[in-house]
């Protein structure tokens, strides 16, 4: 297991022990309405990168609300290891770090709907509500080539070594015909040759409330997420995958509304509020 996964796991513990310490106490004196939506707001750290999400629920009875989210993941490979050649970065400041063996640079959208479900609400004051959620939709993997500064070719003059390098996919290193890895390209490199990859997913989660005021939302949320694709991802050179999971630690943050209401209205409410 590794570390950003006992992180999640940890602090999944340590959110529902919380919960539970603060399951009884005063009663809440504010009550939420009987319907109402939220625009919600939240950033991530999976165990296979990092990303953010924005959701727009709208309260169906009272344990239940319907989601509609969208969000965006950087996606890496747990196998990822960052090196430098360290011959050539004493010839020249701008050697920077590389992944050895990355194909692709994957960044992750995802649409998707589902329900929100209250198992325990915020009866006392300063107490937890615990919620269950399952969202369903639509995954597109957007693959960027790695390109990679290499040694193409070398000539010696007075004793000493020239070496003559240009851009190359990471399947050229195992080509022949070029020598070594210098460092990476820019990431413009291969900006032209993008790929989508579309797929499904399905992601699982209990989310934590801790908002003291009844209209807003401040939650840790814990879950996983599997990702299934049409054609198959690669982030590491030679290693495809049609499958994709990952568990992830999400903060999210805000704001319940009555949806009868208009706009100019609510946010008078809120500036009087403040």
């Amino acid at each position: 297991m590794t570390l950003v996964r006992r992180i999640i796991v940890l602090l999944f513990f340590v959110v529902c022990i919380d919960a539970l310490v603060h399951a009884q106490g005063e009663f809440a004196e504010d009550r939420e309405l009987s319907r109402y939506n939220v625009n919600q707001f939240g950033a991530k750290v999976n165990t296979n990168g990092f990303g953010v999400v924005y959701t727009f629920a709208q309260r169906v009875n009272y344990k239940l609300r319907r989601n509609y989210e969208v969000e965006y993941d950087y996606v890496r490979s747990l196998k990822e290891a960052k090196m430098i050649n360290t011959y050539f970065a004493s010839y020249s400041s701008n050697i920077k770090r590389f992944v050895f063996g990355k194909d692709n640079s994957v960044h992750n959208i995802r649409a998707g709907y589902g329900y929100n479900w209250m198992l325990f609400d915020k009866r006392d004051k300063n107490s937890v509500s615990i919620h269950l959620q399952a969202n369903v939709g639509f995954s597109f993997a957007f693959e960027k080539p790695m390109y990679y500064e290499m040694v193409d070719s070398v000539t010696v003059y007075n004793n000493m070594a020239n070496y003559h390098y240009s851009q190359h996919r990471f399947e050229d290193y195992y080509s022949g015909s070029v020598f070594d890895i210098i460092t990476k390209a820019p990431y413009s490199a291969g900006i032209k040759e993008i790929k989508v990859r579309p797929g499904n997913y399905i992601k699982l989660d209990f989310s934590f409330d801790f908002a003291q005021n009844a209209m807003t939302v401040s939650a840790i949320e814990v879950g996983g997420i599997v990702d299934f694709y049409y054609w198959p991802v690669t982030i590491m050179y030679n290693q495809p995958h049609n499958f994709m999971w990952s568990l992830y630690i999400a903060y999210q943050f805000g704001r319940k509304y009555n949806p009868n209401l208009n706009r100019e209205y609510r946010r008078d409410q809120r500036k009087l509020q403040k």
